[in-house]
């Protein structure tokens, strides 16, 4: 267990630095290291805190596991409350999906679809928190969410709770509720009887695609 000052902080990039106590060199701390994830590392500029050293892919020395000085371990394996609430909305959008698949509403290539793309973004979610960590080059912020506009928005959500990625900066929280927004009213539109003919093309293409 070490103990460093956060020197510095970057909210939109959810990151910052620390100072060690006898080294003038900086380690790279990213927001998920917190164990408390109500803190709010922008408000802590300045303060001391207890961290566990350890190095990144890059073989790079980093602080994880920081907690304020003072403040006792909690060591959980548990899944938090706002990872599973996360899977709600999107296992109830699963369930409606199938429900009219069903129903014969909705070709069984959509809903495959959307499964598809869903796993695909909570990848790349993941691959641009595992980006953010190691200081490689990121996932572009635009590139999430078009994929999240194109049916991966469940997987989405349920990558910004578990993964505690993407939570903080809230014009990207903006952007990917417009996302969920637009998806579900395009959805809506295919199901209309205006919408069919276009649903009829979407599934044959996708047919085409899917085996």
């Amino acid at each position: 267990m070490a103990k460093a000052k956060l020197a510095s902080w970057n909210r939109a990039k959810g990151f910052g630095f620390l100072s060690l106590n006898s080294e003038s060199k900086q380690l790279f701390v990213h927001i998920s290291s917190f164990v408390d994830k109500k803190l709010d590392p922008e408000k802590l500029v300045g303060h001391w805190l207890n961290c566990t050293l350890a190095k990144d892919k890059q073989g790079r020395l980093c602080a994880k596991q920081l907690r304020l000085v003072g403040s006792k371990p909690a060591f959980s394996n548990k899944p938090n409350g706002l990872a599973k609430r996360a899977g709600i909305p999107a296992l109830a959008f699963f369930v409606l999906l199938l429900s009219l698949v069903l129903l014969q509403k909705l070709p069984l290539a959509l809903l495959v679809f959307y499964v598809v793309m869903s796993v695909v973004t909570f990848a790349l979610y993941a691959l641009d928190k595992s980006a953010a960590q190691a200081g490689r080059w990121r996932v572009q912020e635009l590139k999430l969410h078009v994929f999240a506009l194109i049916g991966g928005w469940p997987g989405a959500m349920f990558a910004q709770q578990t993964l505690r990625h993407k939570t903080q900066k809230q014009s990207f929280r903006w952007g990917y509720y417009c996302t969920v927004l637009l998806n579900i009213v395009a959805l809506a539109y295919l199901l209309s009887p205006n919408g069919e003919p276009t649903l009829l093309d979407i599934n044959q293409a996708l047919s085409r695609l899917l085996p």
